[in-house]
């Protein structure tokens, strides 16, 4: 199981992900997969750069907010 962490790297996130990338690329035409694969990647940084990532709450944080709205 992977350790939950409050920040994961960039590098970190595409190393976790690289063996889903690469089972999806097994139904592309093998001679095109190297190409996609770094377009994946380079689409996930992009995504990165743009989207403001948040951590998630806990259940007992969310538990602990609600109780505070009442």
């Amino acid at each position: 199981m992977i350790p939950i962490k409050d920040y994961i790297s960039p590098l970190e996130l595409i190393e976790l992900l690289k063996p889903k990338i690469k089972k999806e690329l097994n139904q592309t035409d093998p001679k095109n997969r190297d190409d996609l694969e770094h377009e994946i990647i380079l689409k996930i940084l992009e995504g990165l750069k743009t989207k403001k990532f948040q951590r998630i709450p806990t259940f007992f944080e969310l538990l602990e907010k609600e109780r505070h709205q009442e």
